[in-house]
């Protein structure tokens, strides 16, 4: 910063805090002071506020995206396999054709461009294949540790 910028901002940050000194009373005997408890109302409000302009901006990106109109879904992760730590496999559908690509740290190549494109079942996403397989292995597991009753 060169010196006549450090003299205005100094001279300015000299006038600000004179300004705030001048401002600024000392309470006088027989004056009423004004407590915390007096203004906690307002703090808590202000809190309230900002928390819900954070919830209902949370809110507006999860409902709209946060790139409206990038893909205007057009491309699509029809299946992923990891085949390591951090490198994946995905089918990518784009328009009406299909890629496999690989995907790792440091890199995004082509593998293959499908000729014939894969059937897929729409609405069925991984997680519920998953709590569908987990939930009938709680189920098989349950039924094979109930106790027999003997005749």
């Amino acid at each position: 910063m060169s010196l006549m910028k450090q003299a205005w901002l100094t001279g300015f940050l000299f006038l600000q805090s004179a300004w705030v000194a001048a401002e600024t009373k000392s309470a006088e005997i027989g004056e009423k002071v004004t407590q915390p408890s007096e203004y906690f109302g307002q703090i808590v409000l202000s809190l309230v506020l900002v928390l819900l302009i954070i919830f209902v901006s949370a809110w507006l990106l999860r409902r709209y995206g946060r790139f409206p109109g990038v893909a205007d879904g057009n491309l699509k992760v029809l299946g992923a396999l990891s085949v390591g730590q951090r490198e994946r496999i995905l089918l990518l559908q784009v328009g009406q054709e299909q890629i496999l690509v690989g995907v790792t740290s440091n890199r995004i190549s082509r593998l293959h461009q499908l000729e014939e494109p894969i059937k897929v079942q729409d609405n069925v996403p991984v997680s519920s294949q998953f709590s569908q397989r987990l939930q009938e292995a709680i189920k098989s597991k349950g039924k094979s540790q109930q106790p027999r009753e003997d005749n």
